[in-house]
């Protein structure tokens, strides 16, 4: 079958049938190639595009089915999307950004296959968090909480009986340079004897 005979139904029923690879490899706990993923979330923005950057604010513009000058005016939105380190727009982070904030004028439909995809996004980054916790490339809120508590309850009580116990009575008779001098080592000792214990 050579081009000319796909018709825009038959093509979209191969895209269709493609993207429900994916949710089968999601499924399979496999994980997306960065292609797939802005497959995804394209989808989950609403959009059956699968561009992934556009290489100008023309390009950006159209793809997001509004004009140049109203992207210059969503530009100056706070959180609104920057360009990469190369020049390009990320499509799909600026399509969230559409739908997150409700914008008008850009061809944003909301459909059930787009709740899917925004599901299925979902499920992928959730599967990616726990990868990378499992791999100790992050840590939970609370253990750094706990972690930081007992490192600054360690620092208090080292710092109060420092200055509280041991630096009063080395003070006496001393000249406001010397009890400077004295300050900064105690100081100093104490910081390292806090930074020592595990």
């Amino acid at each position: 079958m050579d081009q000319q005979e796909i018709t825009a139904d038959l093509a979209s029923r191969i895209l269709d049938a493609d993207f429900q690879n994916v949710v089968r490899k999601v499924a399979a706990g496999k994980p997306l190639t960065v292609a797939e993923r802005a497959r995804v979330e394209s989808r989950a923005a609403g959009s059956t595009d699968t561009t992934t950057y556009a290489k100008t604010l023309v390009e950006l513009a159209s793809l997001l089915g509004v004009t140049r000058r109203t992207l210059n005016g969503w530009q100056k939105m706070d959180g609104a999307p920057k360009a990469l380190s190369n020049g390009m727009w990320a499509v799909a982070d600026w399509r969230e950004f559409v739908r997150v904030r409700g914008l008008k004028g850009a061809i944003m439909p909301h459909n059930d296959e787009a709740l899917k995809a925004r599901k299925l996004l979902a499920e992928v980054e959730d599967r990616e968090l726990k990868v990378s916790l499992r791999k100790g490339l992050y840590l939970l809120k609370a253990d750094v909480e706990a972690q930081w508590n007992r490192r600054f309850a360690i620092l208090k009580t080292l710092l109060y009986s420092k200055f509280t116990l041991e630096l009063p009575p080395l003070c006496a008779g001393k000249d406001a340079v010397d009890l400077q001098q004295l300050f900064e080592e105690s100081l100093d000792n104490t910081l390292r004897e806090a930074a020592s214990i595990p």
